[in-house]
């Protein structure tokens, strides 16, 4: 009882703030060796026996008594264990040699040093279970927990989303700006960067792999109409204007669509939207296809014709002049068709003449344009041009080559007499040269002026054919993935590979429309088609993995998420590459809007991002980031590591001792929040705050980064074995406190301790296992929980005041940790199982055994895709863990989500995910969490019944904001200033007002121009918070209208 009460009273006990002083204590050496070795604790009852309590693996059965008397320990000798604490073996499954771990064989058998031929106190507990009754058996936490409808928590609707590599479509009065998501059609108002309305579509989400929008483009028949197409071979007529028709849909083809695009067509006196797909057959080839999709219940038959087929891939389709011309890319061949002529009564009936010439390389984009060619009304009928329009073609390769094809019709169709033939003539196209990589789109102008290109260099290139001159927009923060000239010709929609969209101005260049989305890493569907080309070997990850995103959420603003991004956030399926990610970018949850991107580490976002050699220059990764509690500090890890080709030019050593010590920058970062700037500025910068080993000067790999909820302090592990805990300090010059513009002094960051864990050479060496440790803070900072490679689940307990260790436990995690936290008086531990330990109690709750399959994952695929997450607030964590089916790739995997409560057995919400989940954070405005995957979306696990955080990041429709009122009473919206005076206002209730007279309809009377004044004020970006805007209009909704009567 003793113990116990001295660990309660540690873990409740709290510290007032700790003034540093203005000399720096001098950190103890990383090579000190802790004082407090592993004691008994059955040995020593007195208080030390508290920070001793015994190994997970030495818990016992106990038989219950009453009244606090003894009781049997049956296995070993022990102290009596809680009734609950029995309970934690319904979670564990029997140990067998058929069956060694949870799921089935793990292929891995490690060694354990000091366990001998002896049975432990755990399979000796097993072996009395097994004799005394028979317990139901859980086979592991992936696929353990069957869902029944009656969990206390759900998943909430995600927000956020991933656009698709597809050309945006502005609307026909260019008043909207229509993109697409995975799944979902998105309208932003060009006026003001709103979504306005958010269509969802109604898929089929049973398939192995999710279907997707693979492209989209508006009716040239109906304007209000949009196709969309998806992988699964459906296609989609939707209302954009009101979202209907989400729900039925076409199926064109059972092997999948590849792109699509629409025609109007007249024929037999009736026109018609004709939609051309390209899609795979079952026999390997490939076709296009013209379908005439009708509505039901119609007279027209829905009916289709195959008008070409290719044994390659066709990627590209277009069509011009009502369909009569047709274009498609397949590998470096281009596809030309015309239409034979326009006597047919259905689709079935019409037939296409195919001329195909090729070009050097791949084909990643192209565009044609299509006039009338002068002067053909005073040609003779004879005169085989008199009939056949102007016809230009443009094309962007793989390897950055553009090739302009003009007046391309004469030289595909007639011969050197004048007469129309088969014979394909040599074609001569014009060649402009700038992109060093793929041109991923190219657009003519409206007027046949321009070419607009864009790519990789993040430059937007107009070229002036007439002149060859080029002018240049660089630095658009991301490649230039595609581009669209607006129906007038006034404005470019851009779309860029960091998930943001914007519309530019022709005459100025300068961007009138912002759109930007969640800027996180998503899987690739499928390979691109700049793959095919080789180039220099960039550095990849040995397994197939998803890096984890650093997200915090500002503790001043719970409604600010501040995420760790990149510039490119597509991640291949194979061989994945180590992405960068040297951005934090801030969004607003409650609104789904982006609200700033600020730089981290340097960066490269300019036309020079390449090497001499034409390798790409890398930029740091930011691998950790934590918000102290009172959101006015922010510390990040960035590291980077050069090139092995440029490490074997300058070190003479070999490959495995270069793979074994790599060169790297490591670099611990601690930021301050600027009021005045609204942005974050560097303070304090650590160079290589960890070394590779206990004896080496080289910078080594920082495992984790820790935050204290109650000061100023953080703590890092590195792959030395060394704990260090950070504090500010006053900075001084000459003895002079130096302060800032707001007269408050200025502070760094330093090192106040350095404690080593365990002894150096178990650690060091070739034969040690890849780097592992995680620190953890307890709820009031008065315990620091530090734990790295051990054989035994060794985790230590420091006073962070002192430095010292105080406590040294093992069992409480098996082969590499991947992370720690501290509930309450519990000790949560993720790693091959899931442990949580009550450190008062000195019982484990809760033993979970992970699969077969996630422990034969690599420690580095266990470090960047499992996650553990604490809500102090409901007293829950959550445990996320990967599924990857194919071995060699990513596009199966997907992930697990699994909500427990700290005094439950059961979890309290099982949800599978279809792709990865990237960060798992606690909502620190309200009890829950929020979970962040590989389609850039945002998901609210709460309790039901509890308001989701996200539930405003809405469009405008759907919170009925932009909805016209149709009461007579309402002011007309062109109405004159001069009116808008005369206008009768509606106040508020006030205390004059006769509230017992009931009258005959009390519903408000709000005008249109009321909630304008709202939200209507400016940019999205420049929006007054969520909370203030709900309360202008709960205002306006709960005023009662005044009589004409009262004065």
């Amino acid at each position: 009882m003793d113990s116990a009460n001295n660990m309660a009273s540690l873990l409740k006990r709290k510290r007032a703030p700790v003034e540093v002083s203005d000399t720096p204590k001098r950190s103890k050496s990383a090579k000190t060796k802790s004082g407090t070795p592993l004691r008994n604790p059955i040995q020593n009852p007195g208080w030390e026996a508290a920070f001793d309590p015994p190994p997970a693996t030495e818990l016992v059965k106990v038989n219950n008594t009453t009244n606090g008397d003894s009781n049997e320990v049956n296995g070993v000798n022990g102290r009596p264990d809680s009734p609950e604490s029995v309970e934690y073996e319904d979670f564990v499954e029997k140990d067998s040699k058929e069956n060694n771990g949870v799921g089935g064989s793990s292929g891995r058998k490690k060694k354990r040093k000091g366990r001998g031929d002896k049975l432990t106190a755990e399979e000796k507990v097993k072996a009395s279970k097994r004799q005394a009754q028979s317990r139901s058996e859980v086979p592991s936490l992936v696929s353990t927990f069957k869902k029944t409808g009656q969990e206390p928590w759900k998943l909430s609707a995600s927000i956020g989303g991933r656009m698709v590599n597809a050309d945006p479509v502005f609307s026909r009065d260019e008043k909207f700006l229509i993109v697409a998501h995975l799944g979902a059609v998105h309208v932003y108002s060009t006026a003001n960067s709103l979504l306005t309305r958010s269509i969802k579509l109604k898929l089929n989400e049973s398939a192995d792999l999710p279907p997707r929008i693979i492209a989209f483009c508006l009716s040239p028949t109906d304007s209000n109409l949009l196709w969309v197409a998806c992988s699964d071979g459906s296609v989609y007529s939707i209302d954009w204007t009101s979202g209907a028709g989400a729900e039925q849909y076409w199926g064109v083809s059972s092997t999948g669509c590849i792109h699509m695009t629409v025609a109007s067509m007249e024929s037999a006196e009736r026109r018609r939207d004709v939609v051309f797909t390209t899609e795979a057959r079952k026999d390997g080839r490939f076709r296009i296809t013209a379908n005439e999709l009708a509505p039901p219940n119609s007279s027209i038959q829905t009916v289709a014709r195959t008008i070409y087929t290719s044994n390659q891939r066709i990627n590209f389709l277009k069509t011009a002049r009502e369909g009569s011309i047709v274009v498609a890319a397949s590998g470096n061949k281009i596809l030309v068709g015309r239409l034979r002529s326009t006597e047919y009564d259905t689709i079935d009936k019409m037939r296409y003449e195919f001329r195909i010439f090729e070009s050097t390389d791949a084909i990643k984009s192209l565009d044609i344009r299509v006039t009338q060619r002068q002067g053909a009304e005073d040609m003779k009928k004879a005169n085989p041009l008199k009939k056949i329009p102007v016809v230009d073609l443009v094309i962007g390769d793989v390897r950055g080559v553009i090739f302009v094809h003009n007046d391309l019709f004469p030289k595909l169709w007639i011969d050197s007499d004048g007469k129309m033939s088969g014979v394909s003539l040599t074609l001569a196209p014009r060649k402009l040269h700038w992109h060093r990589q793929a041109v991923h789109t190219v657009k003519w102008s409206l007027d046949g002026n321009y070419i607009i290109s864009g790519g990789s260099e993040t430059v937007l290139v107009l070229w002036q054919l007439d002149t060859g001159k080029q002018q240049f927009l660089p630095h658009m923060a991301a490649t230039i993935q595609n581009l669209v000239v607006s129906p007038t010709g006034a404005s470019y929609g851009v779309q860029l590979a960091d998930n943001s969209a914007m519309v530019l101005s022709t005459s100025e260049l300068k961007p009138t429309v912002n759109i930007a989305g969640i800027q996180t890493c998503v899987v690739e569907s499928e390979p691109s088609i700049e793959s095919q080309v080789e180039r220099l070997d960039e550095a990849t990850w040995k397994q197939p993995l998803v890096q984890r995103t650093p997200a915090v959420i500002s503790p001043t603003n719970s409604s600010q998420l501040l995420l760790g991004v990149g510039q490119t956030q597509i991640v291949r399926a194979k061989k994945p590459l180590i992405q960068s990610n040297p951005f934090l970018q801030t969004l607003d949850l409650g609104s789904g809007h982006n609200l700033s991107r600020q730089a981290l580490t340097r960066t490269n976002i300019t036309s020079i991002n390449a090497a001499p050699g034409l390798h790409r220059i890398t930029e740091p990764r930011i691998t950790h980031m934590k918000i102290s509690h009172d959101g006015d500090w922010l510390v990040t890890v960035d590291e980077w590591t050069p090139p092995h080709r440029d490490i074997q030019q300058t070190k003479r050593q070999d490959a495995d001792l270069i793979e074994r010590q790599p060169r790297r920058e490591v670099f611990l970062k601690f930021w301050q929040w600027n009021k005045e700037s609204a942005s974050w500025e560097l303070v304090s910068r650590i160079d290589a705050p960890h070394t590779l080993t206990r004896d080496s000067g080289d910078a080594g790999r920082i495992l984790d980064l820790a935050v204290d909820p109650s000061s100023l302090r953080f703590s890092t592990i590195g792959e030395d074995g060394v704990v260090r805990i950070w504090t500010t300090k006053t900075r001084k010059r000459d003895g002079v406190v130096i302060r800032g513009k707001d007269n408050k002094p200025l502070r760094n960051w330093n090192c106040e301790f350095a404690v080593a864990l365990g002894k150096a050479e178990l650690l060091d060496g070739a034969d040690a296992p890849a780097p592992s440790g995680c620190v953890a803070f307890s709820e009031d900072g008065s315990i620091l929980a530090a734990a790295c490679n051990s054989n035994d689940g060794l985790v230590h307990f420091l006073d962070p005041e002192s430095g010292a260790i105080r406590l040294s436990q093992t069992g409480l995690f098996e082969d590499e940790i991947i992370s720690i936290a501290f509930l309450g008086q519990d000790l949560v531990t993720l790693s091959d199982k899931l442990i949580v330990f009550d450190l008062v109690s000195e019982e484990a709750r809760i033993i979970i055994k992970a699969s077969a399959a996630t422990k034969s994952l690599s420690t580095r695929q266990k470090q960047e895709m499992m996650h553990l997450s604490i809500d102090p607030k409901s007293r829950t964590f959550a445990v996320a863990l990967p599924t990857i089916r194919d071995p060699g790739s990513l596009r199966t995997a997907s992930s697990e989500l699994v909500v427990f409560h700290q005094d439950a057995r059961a979890p309290q919400l099982k949800e599978a995910f279809p792709t990865l989940i990237t960060a798992l954070i606690p909502a620190l405005s309200s009890e829950g969490f929020l979970v962040l995957d590989t389609a850039a979306e945002i998901y609210s696990v709460i309790k039901k019944g509890a308001q989701n955080i996200t539930m405003l990041a809405q469009s405008t429709s759907a919170l009925q904001l932009d909805a016209a009122d149709d009461t007579a009473d309402l002011m007309p919206l062109d109405q004159d200033d001069d009116d808008l005076e005369d206008a009768e206002e509606y106040p508020t209730p006030a205390a004059t007002q006769d509230g017992d007279e009931d009258d005959e309809d009390d519903t408000p009377v709000v005008p249109q121009q009321k909630l304008a004044e709202i939200f209507n004020i400016g940019p999205a970006f420049a929006l007054p918070p969520l909370e203030e805007m709900f309360y202008q209009v709960a205002d306006l909704f709960a005023a009662k209208p005044l009589r004409k009567g009262v004065v």
